[in-house]
């Protein structure tokens, strides 16, 4: 799908403007997420989508957070990584409700 292919070249354009940001070679990053720099080249290109256990690393390595890739354009899927990131920096009581509200939403 067009709109995948335009998904996956943003998230990759993020992810290569946070590596230069910070002065790292793919090589350097890759070196510091544990993944394949060939694998870091195609995800920079846009022809593969990160796993969010990846995306969380690069994040991590990069100073960034999910925040930074809630704007991309055309994304019709609910604000996944605004959500991710919430729930990452909630207590595990604050989880609790929120999955009290969210089964409760789903029951209506």
């Amino acid at each position: 799908m067009e709109n995948e292919e335009n998904i996956r070249k943003i998230i990759g354009a993020k992810i290569k403007a946070g590596r230069l940001n910070k002065n790292l070679t793919q090589y350097a990053l890759s070196e510091k997420v544990n993944m394949d720099e060939k694998q870091l080249s195609r995800l920079e290109s846009g022809k593969h989508f990160p796993t969010l256990k990846t995306l969380l690393a690069i994040i991590d390595v990069l100073g960034m957070k999910l925040g930074d890739f809630d704007n991309i354009k055309d994304h019709k899927e609910p604000d996944f990584y605004t959500l991710v990131d919430i729930l990452r920096t909630s207590s595990p009581k604050e989880i609790k409700k929120y999955l009290k509200i969210i089964k409760a939403i789903k029951e209506d």
